[in-house]
């Protein structure tokens, strides 16, 4: 740790990086499927000389005012990685995630061996060290993957944080090619009851699992939270709700098994919800498949220009079904689009309006799969309907009818969950 002269008027930050007065506290981070700790996100903070903490924020605002970012960075490394393998009774495989300001930090090379050194000379390995690469702050990606790639060749995982705060760009998961990836907690807040907080955590979790990439959802402050990213793929969680930072003396044997404890009505409060989730989709589907055995029923004993009649008469029996047509063996829809008059129909836009007769469907994966692949029943993903403008899913069948024996397919859409 290299300081610059001692300067006539000595700061108050200048005296705390002097005496090195740091301290390190720690956050763990949970695995509620295996309930246990899996990691310690390290968090300095300064000592003022009354005992105060300074908050990070507040301590490396100040040494980038003063010109002392590089030297209070390396001041809190060290002090996370040496409280980090003094922790009483810390497990082998217990990781520490340690955070880097590209920033602040010398040449790739230079400080991927001198992380390596001061992890050595702490009694640990490279391989119980995530390093967290804050992603709101690089500008230089060629620096930045080199640095990666040096600290990768020499046995660190890689963690990217803050995924999916404002300045986030995915392009600096190739260059990264993380081992973990950290959802940023503006993204987490309130995610039980925000669809699209919902499907972009979705998104980044099904790219995660491609690319081999853990899930951590950060910023977790309440049960409802926390089962919700569960439930949409996260592998771990950390925040307020489960653990707040604590001093390094707190996680002592009795220490970590009580942070342990926290996820354990976690775990038996999630499987309860998902039990809850699939037995209500069972009875959604068993509605759905007691009103299409009802229409293909009616439909089979009709010839076609009584399907819309039909149609007309059966669709307000389940508020969940959005609309019902047929086509015929070509795809080509041949009633009108029957609509449950519950439908909630998406604001302006002229592209949301049901299909008329007449519109080739062919090319709709529920058409052309079900046909082609000889499939008995299929379901789509959720999908935005063009009908109403908000998520369904469309559940398609084959008939033949009763006065001309010919083929046509019933398409049901229902809205998702």
């Amino acid at each position: 740790m290299l300081m610059h002269a001692r300067p006539e008027v000595v700061t108050p930050l200048y005296q705390l990086v002097e005496a090195r007065r740091v301290t390190t506290h720690f956050q763990p981070i949970f695995s509620v499927r295996r309930r246990s700790v899996v990691g310690m996100e390290a968090l300095s903070r300064g000592v003022e000389l009354s005992g105060a903490l300074i908050a990070p924020t507040s301590m490396f605002e100040m040494a980038a005012a003063e010109g002392l970012a590089a030297v209070v960075e390396d001041l809190c490394r060290e002090s996370a990685v040496r409280s980090f393998s003094r922790l009483p009774d810390r497990s082998d495989d217990l990781l520490l995630f340690l955070n880097l300001d590209l920033a602040s930090t010398a040449s790739p090379e230079v400080s991927a061996a001198q992380l390596q050194t001061l992890v050595y000379g702490a009694g640990l390995e490279p391989r119980n060290v995530a390093v967290e690469f804050l992603e709101a702050r690089f500008d230089d990606a060629g620096r930045f993957g080199a640095l990666a790639a040096a600290l990768r060749s020499r046995g660190f995982l890689m963690a990217l944080d803050d995924v999916g705060a404002g300045h986030s760009n995915l392009d600096r998961i190739p260059l990264l090619r993380p081992d973990v990836i950290k959802i940023d907690r503006s993204l987490i807040t309130g995610v039980e009851s925000d669809f699209y907080k919902q499907e972009t955590l979705k998104s980044l979790v099904s790219l995660s699992r491609r690319i081999g990439a853990l899930v951590v959802a950060e910023g977790i402050e309440t049960e409802a939270e926390a089962i919700t990213a569960l439930e949409l793929g996260a592998d771990l969680l950390q925040g307020y709700f489960l653990s707040r930072p604590q001093a390094a003396r707190t996680f002592d044997a009795d220490g970590m098994a009580r942070a342990a404890t926290c996820v354990e009505s976690l775990a038996v409060a999630f499987k309860t919800h998902m039990v809850g989730e699939i037995n209500e989709r069972k009875r959604a589907y068993r509605g759905f498949n007691d009103i299409l055995a009802r229409v293909l029923g009616e439909l089979a004993r009709a010839d076609a220009g009584q399907f819309d009649a039909i149609l007309s008469r059966i669709v307000d029996e389940d508020v969940k079904v959005e609309c019902l047509y047929v086509l015929d063996e070509s795809g080509i829809q041949i009633t009108d689009t029957i609509c449950n008059a519950a439908m909630p129909r998406r604001p302006g836009g002229a592209m949301f309006r049901p299909a008329a007769k007449g519109t080739d469907h062919s090319f709709k994966e529920y058409f052309y799969l079900l046909v082609d692949v000889e499939l008995q029943k299929y379901t789509t993903d959720p999908y935005v309907s063009l009908a109403s403008g908000h998520l369904c899913r469309t559940i398609s069948t084959g008939l033949r009818d009763a006065a001309a024996d010919r083929r046509y397919v019933l398409c049901v859409d229902v809205r998702p969950g």
